[in-house]
């Protein structure tokens, strides 16, 4: 039963193939008869006929005949026997051989693609053929009055032109000689070729015009301009040395014999009509010439810069001096009283260092001028990079003016500081006197203990020979910590000895009626006694705030409100 079931689904799916199969395959065999309809249906009869209307002659006469031969080819045999391969194709699928028709439609569709291409083609060499018989019509009379255009410019510029004028003459001949062998091949009926040297014509009057427009120019300035411009630049030269420039550095004779050479080079392509060629070597010519011009230009303004420089620097370099040596003063004096860093002083060693190296600069430049070892502009560059050292060299006398002043500004800062820290010592001690304490807590004690030692400690510091003041800055900072804690202990402890002594008072209302209270506000006023008066503070308000919640904050408010 298995075995007929798998025969049966094997026989539908068979049949369920071969039908697939045998539509694809027709609906190719339509796809491609379409096609060749279309093809068939071309107006490329139509488009040859065009051809008839020009000279059936040469070109044309053979083209026409092989256009028309080839669609006749297509129309009588190929697209027939195309036919017949179709017919074939649908019978080899009618008798389910799909391989073999499906090969015989890829041959069709092999040849229909290659008939298609080559209509096109056709269509094509047609219209290139009809749109250049049109336009070389067209474009013969314009072509024509350009050349005598451009011969009647010839004529008129012809001593402009110089010796390129034959070249010109021989190339408008030849012109002309294109213009009648285009006159041939259109009665021959060549029209393509025609139509080529037509173009080739065109476009050798546009170069041919360009040329003689661009030589004239070229021609003065390679044959005059530039041969001037580099005698006046030898004479410049020449006049120059005469009047003390040191100019051997330059090489004026080895470069303008360079640039007449490169200035030939290009008047001889010039001569060649290498115009695009000889318009490089020119301007590279005139931007080499102007280099050099600048190169002297800057002589000159560097003269004018050493010149009206030179006392300027003489003056500077006196100032220099003269501050050195007052800095030297300065730091002996300021020496005996304090003591200078390692790294500051060695700032002055170096700047004594810069200055004398400075001087022998300077001297050296003064004998370049006087002796003229060197040219203008050498000079000025060693000038340039002096002003700057001499610039840093301020820069650095100034940061060593503005250490050894500060030197002095934080000592009598120090003091300054140090008369407010026993100032606010002192206050400190009238704040606990007035408050009438029974007495201080040791660690109160031990604290502006400290303070005062640290006071000590720094005018000790003060009074050194020579004095220290990195060690005087440290100490004085210890001494600030120390005060400033001393002074908010003393506040805290009145503070606390205050609220301590008001709640005690104000717990004794409360002491018969609680025992808890009445014993702690006795541990209490044994603290006060013992002047441990945070302790008393702490424990008052504890046994207090029991039964009556609130009353420190409430007392701190009062406090508070009334300093």
């Amino acid at each position: 039963m298995i075995y007929i079931v798998i025969a049966i689904v094997t026989f539908l799916a068979l049949i369920l193939y071969g039908a697939m199969s045998r539509r694809r395959v027709y609906k190719e065999i339509d796809r491609l008869e379409a096609w060749k309809m279309q093809i068939m249906n071309r107006p490329l009869t139509e488009e040859i006929s065009k051809v008839k209307g020009m000279a059936m002659i040469g070109e044309t006469e053979e083209k026409f005949e092989m256009w028309r031969q080839e669609w006749d080819e297509m129309v009588t045999t190929q697209l027939p026997n195309l036919e017949e391969d179709l017919f074939d194709a649908e019978e080899y699928t009618d008798k389910y051989r799909f391989k073999k028709a499906k090969s015989i439609l890829a041959g069709v569709s092999q040849s229909l693609e290659k008939i298609d291409m080559r209509i096109k083609e056709i269509t094509s060499e047609i219209n290139e053929l009809v749109t250049s018989e049109e336009l070389n019509r067209e474009e013969i009379v314009e072509a024509k009055d350009k050349l005598q255009e451009t011969k009647k410019y010839y004529l008129t510029h012809i001593r402009a032109l110089g010796q390129t004028a034959p070249i010109f003459d021989k190339e408008l001949d030849e012109i002309k000689a294109l213009f009648e062998t285009f006159e041939s091949l259109t009665v021959q009926g060549s029209h393509l070729e025609a139509r080529q040297r037509l173009v080739e014509s065109l476009n050798r009057i546009s170069d041919c015009k360009t040329k003689m427009q661009g030589v004239p120019e070229l021609l003065v300035i390679l044959q005059s301009d530039i041969p001037n411009s580099l005698k006046e630049l030898s004479a410049g030269f020449t006049e120059m040395e005469q009047q003390g420039y040191v100019l051997h550095h330059i090489g004026i004779e080895k470069e303008i014999s360079s640039l007449k050479h490169l200035n030939e080079q290009a008047l001889n392509k010039v001569l060649e009509l290498e115009l695009e060629s000889a318009q490089k070597d020119m301007d590279e010519t005139v931007q080499k010439m102007d280099q050099l011009y600048e190169m002297l230009e800057n002589e000159v303004h560097s003269k004018q810069f050493v010149i009206s420089e030179r006392e300027v620097f003489f003056s500077t370099i006196q100032d220099l001096h003269d501050r050195i040596e007052n800095l030297k003063q300065e730091t002996q004096i300021v020496s005996s009283t304090y003591l200078i860093e390692q790294n500051e002083a060695e700032m002055q060693k170096k700047i004594e260092k810069l200055f004398h190296k400075l001087q022998s600069r300077f001297l050296i430049i003064e004998d370049s001028i006087d002796e003229k070892r060197e040219s203008y502009s050498v000079i000025r560059e060693m000038m340039e990079e002096m002003q700057k050292q001499m610039e840093e060299l301020q820069r650095s006398q100034k940061v060593y003016e503005e250490m050894l002043h500060n030197l002095r500004k934080d000592e009598l800062e120090t003091k300054q500081s140090l008369r407010e820290l026993r100032k606010k010592l002192l206050e400190a001690r009238r704040m606990v006197q007035k408050s009438n304490l029974p007495g201080l807590p040791e660690h109160y004690l031990i604290t502006i203990g400290k303070a005062e030692e640290y006071i000590i400690e720094v005018s000790k510091k003060l009074d050194e020979k020579p004095l220290e003041m990195s060690d005087v800055s440290y100490v004085l900072n210890k001494a600030h910590e120390a005060v400033n804690e001393g002074y908010e202990e003393t506040s805290k402890m009145i503070e606390n000895a205050f609220l301590a002594e008001k709640l005690i008072q104000y717990g004794n209302r409360f002491r018969s009626s609680y025992q808890s209270v009445s014993v702690r506000l006795i541990e209490a006023e044994i603290a006060f006694r013992n002047y441990q008066y945070e302790d008393a503070l702490e424990i008052a308000a504890s046994a207090i705030e029991s039964v009556r919640p609130g009353i420190l904050k409430e007392m701190e408010i009062n406090l508070k409100s009334h300093v």
